[in-house]
């Protein structure tokens, strides 16, 4: 009996249990470049903060070579246990002196994480594609500064990128608030916040006509829906069931060294509410993912995004060089106004009316976020959006991102001189307000 128990007792404590592991990616990553013995080296450091969801990671990425340092916020989503997808664009906090412009974007694709021989976590980079060798020409730099912004060009664009952990210290939580929270979230390849009637749905991977290996995977909440699927002439369905509340779906585009950009698309439909990711829509063009924010089921989320308005009575029609961008409800009377340059800062400038009155003119769009108030009248106010000028790089190109306090809403602008874009809000003044 005695002998019973006994073995029992070691069968009890001698089965592993199981743990949540926690996540290796949090923390401060490094690496040194040095091309040759003459070279500069380029320290390269990554700082990756507490996910957010359990699958978006704001990180801080820092260059130094020399003289030069820069760093630039960006957005890291997780796409299984040890593959962190970049986000496109990098939004610059400090530039010692201006890389290429190109350079930065292609610091894209996949981080893939593993362990060296003696068991130190290291992420190695997967390019989406790798850059040309572009000569640092810049006016500004002198030929000593050129030498060091050349290394860290190279390294970026087409170097061998591979970082060592040195700190399990995550990125300050409220550093990555910011990061977030400050700018606008379609920048880093974050779609608007879409409120669905049902958590029960069918995804669509669309077909194209001449499929060219182009592959795609999804993850739904922190967790692989499929992995590396074969777009095909034929659409390919998916049936999905949604958490209540808040779901974060990550699409992202494995056509790493075939021709860009990738070509997937995949549409959602669930009940009546319809949507498409698409890797071909300009904003989203050579990205590594799309996220869309779903919220389904409960009417605390409802707060989080604005309804359309559709006019009771038909509106006069829109000239000729009006474009609709959309149209929303607002219930706030103050709305603040981020503008952003969602390409290369080139010099564009932009004008905004609001009900035939102008708010500025003559307004520089830059590569970081700039907010302008705007007061609204009861019932429709038109916002009209005029291109001053094409900078140096046609069309005018900018994102404007309406903000009332946890709603947002981004519209893309891509105008050219004498062509304005018009969104209508719709100011429904609360009993309260009365």
């Amino acid at each position: 009996m005695n002998r019973y128990y006994y073995f029992v007792f070691f069968l009890l404590f001698s089965i592993p249990v199981a743990r949540s592991q926690p996540d290796l990616f949090p923390g401060t990553w490094q690496m040194i470049y040095q091309p040759d013995s003459k070279a500069p080296p380029v320290l390269l450091e990554l700082q990756i903060a507490v996910p957010g969801n359990n699958i978006l990671f704001p990180a801080l990425l820092t260059i130094s070579c020399g003289d030069y340092l820069a760093s630039y916020s960006l957005l890291l989503v997780k796409k299984n246990s040890r593959e962190l997808a970049i986000s496109k664009n990098k939004i610059p906090l400090n530039e010692g002196f201006q890389l290429p412009a190109s350079e930065i974007f292609y610091f894209n694709g996949i981080f893939d994480q593993s362990k060296n021989r003696k068991g130190i976590p290291q992420l190695h980079l997967k390019r989406l594609q790798e850059g040309p060798n572009i000569a640092a020409t810049s006016s500004l730099v002198t030929h000593e500064h050129a030498s060091n912004l050349q290394s860290a060009s190279d390294l970026l664009s087409r170097g061998p990128i591979s970082l060592t952990k040195i700190s399990n210290v995550p990125l300050l939580a409220e550093t990555a608030d910011s990061l977030l929270n400050s700018q606008l979230p379609r920048y880093f390849g974050l779609t608007d916040s879409l409120h669905v009637p049902v958590r029960d749905g069918v995804i669509y991977i669309a077909g194209i006509k001449k499929p060219k290996n182009d592959q795609v995977s999804m993850a739904l909440n922190g967790q692989v829906f499929f992995e590396q699927l074969m777009i095909e002439k034929k659409p390919h369905p998916e049936e999905i069931l949604l958490d209540t509340g808040l779901n974060l779906l990550a699409f992202f585009s494995d056509n790493f060294g075939n021709q860009l950009p990738g070509r997937g698309k995949l549409e959602g439909v669930f009940g009546e509410k319809r949507f498409q990711l698409d890797f071909a829509d300009p904003a989203d063009s050579a990205a590594s993912f799309i996220v869309a924010r779903l919220y389904v089921g409960t009417d605390k989320a409802r707060g989080k995004y604005f309804q359309s308005y559709t006019p009771s009575t038909p509106l006069a029609p829109l000239s000729s060089n009006d474009k609709l961008l959309g149209s929303i409800l607002s219930t706030a009377q103050q709305l603040k106004f981020a503008i952003i340059d969602d390409a290369v800062e080139d010099g564009d400038s932009i004008s905004i009316q609001i009900n035939g009155d102008w708010i500025t003119r003559g307004f520089p769009v830059k590569k970081y976020a700039q907010f302008i108030t705007v007061s609204l009248q009861p019932g429709i106010n038109s916002i009209v959006f005029i291109a001053d000028n094409l900078g140096s790089i046609a069309p005018n190109t900018s994102v404007i991102e309406i903000i009332d306090g946890n709603k947002r809403k981004a519209f893309p602008l891509e105008t050219i001189p004498g062509e304005s874009n018009l969104i209508r809000v719709f100011y429904e003044v609360t009993p309260i307000e009365r």
